[in-house]
């Protein structure tokens, strides 16, 4: 795993001064740092509503099961992809911020790396082969 870490570290870098240059080449320096920016700032903006979305779901009492608690830190992921300067790093934020690609990232996640609880079952409420809801309302408190 670390050596994909290192990996990436290396060729991503290296990934996207070429494609922002074969952009520069086709379009233009002037037109390509604009797409740059405003790429960053749409990116941004969105990724900002739907953060707020969902911690306004939290705050209406909608409890997330445990594929949603990673939607959180996908969200980051994308809002980080799209500050990073790139064309290839905005096309991962752009589809994190699509919400059925974040789910399916969550779902597939919460697969392969989830553990249950002490004393808990093997599938949890929202786990695989469960039928049950994504959200589970929890009434206030008087």
């Amino acid at each position: 795993m670390c050596g994909l870490i290192a990996l990436t570290a290396l060729f991503l870098p290296a990934l996207e001064i070429y494609v922002l240059i074969e952009v520069g080449a086709r379009i233009g320096a002037a037109e390509t740092l604009f797409l740059v920016f405003a790429t960053a700032a749409l990116g941004l903006w969105a990724a900002r509503g739907q953060s707020l979305r969902a911690l306004d779901r939290v705050r209406r009492g909608q409890v997330p099961q445990r594929a949603e608690v990673l939607e959180g830190p996908l969200l980051l992921l994308a809002a980080l992809c799209l500050l990073v300067p790139g064309f290839v790093t905005d096309s991962v934020g752009a589809l994190l911020l699509l919400p059925p690609v974040r789910r399916r990232l969550a779902r597939a996640a919460v697969q392969r790396f989830g553990r249950p609880g002490p004393g808990g079952p093997p599938d949890g409420p929202a786990g695989p082969g469960s039928d049950a809801p994504e959200i589970i309302v929890v009434p206030r408190r008087p």
